[in-house]
């Protein structure tokens, strides 16, 4: 009997650990920009409003908690980052949709004439933890994101 208490208190440990880490805490936005700002260099970007997000992604920022937004400041440029914190986990769902839209519209348009814009949204990041989405489209995209796990762990 002992031994069943044991193991079930072991698993109830484990389950809420793997849970745990699936999650992220609940950071403000402003400072999850600041640790971005800081460790990467986002110099060729310029950070967008809020039309700008209903205008490349379709998404109406009244709908989230917080988002962050920039973009390359060049025509033909692909680099964006987005972060949106949104009120419920699966509010998501809609912003991971339309970050797959905007690949594949940016990938359409650069098809044919721009193999170093389609090569970056090829390897684009879009990370989901906890209330947030990640989704950067860059050369250094890996670090970005690296940098965003850390700011919401």
């Amino acid at each position: 009997m002992i031994k069943k208490a044991v193991f079930v208190l072991i698993l109830i440990l484990f389950l809420a650990g793997v849970y745990e880490s699936a999650g992220a805490n609940d950071i403000p936005m402003e400072d999850i920009e600041t640790q971005l700002t800081t460790a990467c260099d986002m110099t060729h970007m310029t950070k967008c409003d809020n039309r700008n997000l209903m205008q490349f992604f379709g998404l109406d920022y009244e709908q989230y908690d917080s988002h962050l937004y920039y973009k390359g400041k060049e025509a033909l440029s692909v680099d964006e980052v987005l972060i949106v914190k949104a009120h419920e986990k699966s509010d998501l769902d809609g912003v991971k949709d339309a970050v797959e839209k905007r690949i594949a519209s940016q990938t359409a348009t650069f098809d044919g004439y721009g193999p170093a814009q389609v090569a970056l949204l090829s390897d684009a990041v879009i990370i989901t933890k906890g209330n947030y989405l990640f989704y950067c489209t860059d050369q250094h995209a890996e670090k970005f994101g690296e940098v965003f796990c850390d700011a919401v762990q």
